[in-house]
């Protein structure tokens, strides 16, 4: 995993843990616990993202309905648990095109779709996702301060998991992509 990219602007920092919730009763009270907590319904987006050979980390092309599209750089380790996540993202105005590029110059991993229920709480993002052919899953995103230490990231959402009663059980180690092509 890349370390030491704390003082690149084009790096950001966040602590990221994700975990599957067993179906609709799980995702259910995951929501409800989201919502009293924020005072929200949450926002509704809907994603499509492409996943991309790369030599170091993953690479990503995320469609979105009702704004640009982003390409996503990110590097983490695949563990259980609370784990540090470095990434880089930008708008992309013609994603059609650059898929077709990227496809046809380091290939294409694989495809999914997913709805995400995105509630904001403090510095933390809080997803509540149904994937296409794999189910319901919790993620939390604890987005880093430059000053911040990883160790505060972790305490941040080591609350998050024991709010949303979550086990470590129910911790996945990669990502969505990762599950879909086994």
């Amino acid at each position: 995993m890349a370390t030491g990219d704390k003082g690149n602007p084009d790096k950001h920092r966040n602590v990221e843990l994700k975990a599957r919730l067993g179906g609709e009763e799980g995702y259910e009270r995951r929501v409800a616990i989201a919502k009293q907590l924020t005072g929200t319904d949450g926002t509704v987006i809907t994603q499509r993202d492409v996943f991309f050979h790369a030599t170091t980390g993953r690479l990503k092309l995320r469609y979105l309905e009702d704004k640009p599209s982003e390409l996503i750089s990110y590097d983490r380790s695949d563990v259980a648990g609370p784990k540090l996540s470095l990434y880089s993202k930008m708008d992309v105005a013609e994603p059609a095109l650059l898929e077709q590029i990227l496809a046809e110059t380091i290939g294409v991993r694989g495809r999914l779709n997913k709805r995400r229920l995105l509630f904001l709480h403090g510095q933390t993002r809080i997803h509540l996702d149904v994937v296409e052919s794999l189910g319901h899953f919790m993620e939390f995103e604890v987005v880093l301060e430059p000053q911040q230490t990883l160790a505060q990231g972790q305490s941040i959402v080591d609350e998050m998991k024991r709010l949303f009663e979550l086990s470590d059980a129910d911790l996945m180690t990669g990502a969505y992509i990762d599950e879909l092509l086994k």
